[in-house]
């Protein structure tokens, strides 16, 4: 009875996300369950348990398995839906409701996940001098993913950053501690980025400086610089942008894959670029939950790159091997498949972010800044001469090598999440042509651009603010 009690306790953190997941509202935990979940954190041993517990919240269908990328590509323009779609529609056509079933999850999920991070932030064991080192470093990626929790947050459920000139509108709640009783309003944006930039920096304070040893599953510190890059990238805080991004391309842990074996980003895990991956395995059990259930005729194929993006890539561009002819296509919706997450059961990890990302953010950063032209049209280069391996240098000054880098981001990034928040930090029109859709124009600073409050929230919590529309 001594060692089940003893495995359970260690366990209580891990088990606690899935409590929380069932949960009506993050707010809405039973008395029994109210404990905080830093008392189950006795050793060394537990916040290992309880890290791991952490890095598989976010991995499932709701969060990074699937909505945290597909969800912002659907409402953008470089997805279109096929004509039996019957999954996320509601997204793709931007009418989605305050009940809908996935802006819950992915609200509750990440709160579980934000529960989970601050049970470890906030424990109070002392371990021995010998494993101090591993603590901290655990605690470091509490942090970080913490941090990088309240960024997407932040992203889906509020306007982008320069929104008002001082971010003042409306965010998500900060909630750093277990309270069972709270209420919590809505934190502004500008207060939600200071919390995530928070986060992050006091992250790589804590985490072990030494390379990630060709495992990009867990956060190191490098790569915790790398999101805090993207960060100040939405922030327009030009000079950390690239200061963060200097010091992960510096760092010499990662390299670009080369044009000939571009593809591979695709088919293998923690490639040399790869700087952080969710992990899907075969314990994870996606299937067709995951990305690839929802592109891949096999399972669903609901979803389509749109005829207009796949038109952007110039012939011999390497990424074009990341799209598929399927002679079953037929009218508009022919000709292509999109084959970035090709496996079928859904283990292919999840890129949550690559160096060629952080190329742009550096070229981006130092176009902007305009203190370092070249080095922003090397830094294009990088990643447009290793998709098109016989392009030219760039020689695009100004608004023309804006253009440029931002038709990148859209080239290299696309299907990986990013299309609708790069429109909206530009402040951008979502113009869908050869349109399939209701819903061929989304003009900048529409309200549907972000997702309701969930109905389930704003039900128990007096003091939550539904956002503008709905």
């Amino acid at each position: 009875m001594k060692e089940m009690k003893k495995y359970i306790i260690a366990l209580l953190t891990v088990v606690s996300f899935t409590i929380l997941s069932c949960s009506e509202s993050f707010l809405e935990l039973p008395l029994q369950q109210a404990v905080e979940n830093s008392e189950a954190l006795t050793n060394l041993e537990d916040f290992e348990s309880s890290i791991t517990g952490l890095y598989n919240e976010i991995s499932g269908s709701e969060y990074y398995g699937r909505y945290m990328l597909l969800i912002p590509d659907v409402m953008a323009d470089d997805v279109k839906q096929n004509a039996q779609a019957n999954r996320i529609e509601d997204y793709a056509e931007h009418i989605v409701r305050v009940s809908d079933g996935d802006a819950n999850s992915l609200w509750t999920t990440m709160y579980a996940g934000i529960n989970g991070a601050n049970a470890i932030i906030n424990s109070e064991v002392v371990v021995p001098d010998a494993v101090q080192d591993e603590q901290n470093h655990i605690i470091g990626e509490a942090y970080a993913l913490r941090g990088l929790i309240y960024f997407d947050m932040v992203r889906f459920f509020a306007q982008h950053y320069t929104f008002t000139a001082d971010a003042s509108h409306l965010g998500v709640p900060i909630v750093l501690e277990f309270d069972s009783t709270g209420e919590p309003s809505r934190n502004s944006v500008n207060e939600v980025y200071n919390q995530v930039i928070s986060d992050m920096t006091m992250a790589i304070s804590l985490m072990d400086s030494d390379s990630r040893s060709g495992n990009s599953n867990t956060l190191s510190s490098t790569s915790v610089k790398a999101l805090l890059a993207r960060v100040y990238l939405y922030k327009e805080d030009w000079s950390n942008a690239e200061a963060m991004a200097t010091d992960v391309i510096g760092s010499g842990e990662y390299n670009l894959v080369s044009n000939a074996n571009y593809y591979d980003l695709w088919t293998n895990d923690n490639s040399s670029e790869s700087i952080f991956e969710i992990s899907m395995t075969e314990a994870d059990n996606v299937g067709g939950g995951g990305l690839a259930g929802l592109y891949l005729p096999e399972i669903f194929g609901d979803y389509l790159p749109s005829n207009d993006v796949v038109s952007l890539y110039e012939t011999e561009d390497a990424r074009l091997s990341t799209f598929e002819e399927d002679p079953l296509l037929i009218g508009e919706f022919a000709p292509y498949r999109m084959i970035k997450y090709p496996d079928i059961n859904g283990f292919d990890n999840v890129k949550v972010i690559r160096l060629a990302e952080v190329y742009l953010i550096r070229a981006e950063a130092r176009a902007e800044l305009g203190t370092n032209v070249a080095g922003a049209q090397d830094d294009l280069d990088a990643v447009h001469q290793r998709a098109v391996a016989a392009a030219a240098d760039n020689a695009d000054t100004g608004d023309a090598l804006d253009d440029a880098i931002f038709l990148e981001r859209r080239l290299e990034l696309a299907f990986e999440g990013q299309r609708l928040w790069d429109l909206m930090r530009k402040k951008m029109d979502v113009v869908r042509t050869n349109c399939t859709s209701q819903t061929c124009l989304i003009p900048y600073a529409s309200e549907t651009v972000i997702l309701p409050i969930p109905q389930n929230e704003t039900d128990v919590n007096p003091n939550i603010e539904q956002n503008p529309g709905y």
